[in-house]
């Protein structure tokens, strides 16, 4: 049952990308669940390589009454979307999706990928970064190469997978058409107020912080949000003085557009200190009946408005949903 005493039912589902998604984890399968409260839905997509309970134990705990992050955030989630459904409105009615960079997949061709992005016009290119940063360099590169000089920026994410001396390596020996069109660097290595402050100052190069956002206090020039795990506000207040960049947890369609109601919801309370986000991933996973409604062209989303709320109406209501045990 849920806190309130509503009964929550639950669909188990697994979502399957050509290639591990990041440097943090080998896996192609990604098992998660949609939950159902009343007439609202929510997504428990956890990230056990960043410290999350497995779907499973997400699921027995909540049986229990007890949330964690990733479930908290999710029966917010089925609340907002629940109270638009029965209004019979859409929770993105007077909202404006902020635009996204484009998350490279390395799992797909890279000319017609490449292609999209000049011809849709998209601003930036998102690539996961890895341990053995010369290939990221070398992908860097060759973007830089087709770019021709095209006002395009690109951002690397190594969740913390480096240390600082290779981070210097990856800096020292960066081509310098690659740096000149660097946004910035997501969490390069393990936070570390004095190294990032060091990194920032010595190599010119914007950091981003994700996963230290708690304690951090320097050396980072903007703060990455995934609203399907922590609330926007909360990191807000904690650095007043930051832009923010809110993206999907790489989850499912529903997740996904939870992420992108909250970045519109940020976007009108605080306005231009909300960045370009990250809110497009599900060109990362193999189509269903979910990421194939999602249509984006140069980062700007449109919704599916199916059913208000988050939308997805028809096809959330012929799922086989059961009680949570």
């Amino acid at each position: 049952m849920s806190p309130d005493l509503q009964p929550i039912f639950i669909y188990e589902y697994l979502l399957r990308s050509g290639v591990a998604l990041n440097s943090a984890s080998h896996r192609r399968v990604f098992p998660g669940a949609l939950l159902r409260v009343g007439e609202g839905y929510g997504c428990v997509h956890p990230w056990p390589e960043f410290g999350d309970a497995p779907v499973e134990e997400q699921l027995r705990l909540l049986a229990d009454g007890v949330t964690t992050p990733v479930t908290a955030m999710a029966l917010r989630c089925a609340a907002l979307d629940g109270a638009a459904r029965e209004a019979g409105v859409s929770l993105f009615e007077g909202l404006d999706i902020p635009r996204s960079h484009y998350s490279w997949s390395f799992a797909q061709d890279t000319r017609p990928q490449f292609e999209r992005v000049m011809e849709e016009g998209w601003l930036a290119i998102k690539a996961k970064g890895y341990a053995n940063y010369g290939e990221t360099t070398r992908f860097l590169e060759n973007c830089a190469r087709m770019s021709g000089g095209q006002n395009l920026r690109f951002r690397v994410d190594f969740n913390g997978c480096l240390d600082a001396e290779s981070f210097q390596k990856f800096i020292e020996f960066m081509p310098l058409r690659v740096y000149r069109q660097m946004d910035f660097v997501e969490d390069p290595f393990p936070y570390d107020a004095a190294l990032w402050a060091g990194a920032q100052s010595r190599w010119g190069v914007k950091l981003a912080l994700d996963k230290g956002w708690r304690d951090g206090s320097e050396g980072f020039e903007a703060v990455v949000v995934k609203p399907a795990r922590r609330d926007w506000r909360s990191v807000a207040e904690r650095h007043p003085e930051k832009p923010l960049i809110l993206t999907s947890a790489m989850d499912h369609g529903l997740g996904q557009m939870f992420a992108a109601y909250e970045a519109a919801v940020a976007q009108k309370e605080i306005g231009e200190r909300v960045g370009l986000c990250g809110l497009s991933t599900q060109h990362l996973f193999e189509p269903d009946g979910f990421f194939e409604r999602i249509q984006v062209l140069g980062g700007w989303m449109t919704p599916d408005l199916s059913g208000g709320g988050l939308g997805f109406g028809d096809v959330l209501k012929k799922l086989p949903w059961r009680p949570l045990k």
